[in-house]
């Protein structure tokens, strides 16, 4: 981890900088009211979309990338909850 955290600091992609502006952004705040979506958005911090600095920067960055991701966080949080 220390090795890919300081890999994309060299770059100017720290990941912790971008995960701070990505908090404050109000239509993120509005997603984390939901529990389910929440709870998915931890996970994925992890482990997904939200783990790498790139993606993060663009759907600050990007409208287009930011509705995408709001389409494919509530897919999932629904295809959670039925099943």
């Amino acid at each position: 981890m220390n090795l890919y955290k300081n890999t994309f600091s060299e770059k100017g992609l720290n990941w912790d900088e971008h995960w701070n502006e990505l908090m404050k952004q109000e239509w993120f705040q509005k997603l984390l009211e939901n529990r389910e979506v929440k709870e998915w958005v931890e996970s994925d911090k992890e482990h997904g979309l939200l783990h790498d600095p790139y993606y993060i920067r663009k759907i600050i960055d990007q409208e287009m990338h930011r509705e995408t991701f709001i389409t494919y966080v509530h897919g999932k949080t629904r295809l959670n909850k039925s099943g």
